[in-house]
C-alpha cells in the first residue's frame, strides 16, 4: 500500500505504521471473506490452481475496497461525480485498454485446449 504525504511525496508502508496496520486489517478481512470458500475447497479434498487462488484473494481485496470507498462516500454524503472526473475514467480507460491482450480465434482456442489438458500434458 502506498501513501501520500502533505507534500506529494509517495510513503510505502515500510515507511508508514499506519499504512502497515491498514494493510493487516484489510488482509484479516480478506481471509474472513475467504474463508468459506476455503473451507470447502478443502472438505472437498481438492484443490485450486495457485493462479485461481491469487485471483480469488485478489478478487476478495478489491471487493473489500470498493466497499470501503463506498461505506466511506455514504457516509460522507459525497457524490461520485464530486470525487471522479470523466478525466478520471478516461485515464482508467487508456490503462484498462494497455492491459488486454488481443489473440485471434484460433489461438484462443488452442490456449483453451491446453489449459483443460492441464499441465502434466506433454506436447511430444
Amino acid at each position: 500500500m502506498k501513501l501520500v504525504d502533505e507534500q506529494g511525496n509517495e510513503i510505502t508502508s515500510k515507511q508508514n505504521e499506519e499504512a502497515q496496520e491498514l494493510e493487516k486489517k484489510l488482509s484479516k478481512k480478506t481471509e474472513k471473506l475467504l474463508e468459506p470458500i476455503i473451507n470447502k475447497i478443502k472438505l472437498s479434498g481438492k484443490q485450486i490452481p495457485q493462479e485461481q487462488l491469487i485471483q480469488l484473494s485478489s478478487t476478495a481485496h478489491q471487493l473489500l475496497f470498493n466497499r470501503l470507498i463506498y461505506n466511506l462516500i455514504s457516509e460522507l454524503d459525497y457524490d461520485v461525480d464530486d470525487l471522479l472526473s470523466e478525466d478520471d475514467v478516461e485515464e482508467l480507460q487508456t490503462s484498462l485498454k494497455n492491459q488486454v491482450r488481443m489473440v485471434d480465434p484460433s489461438e484462443a482456442a488452442q490456449q483453451q485446449q491446453q489449459q483443460q489438458e492441464g499441465p502434466d500434458q506433454d506436447d511430444s
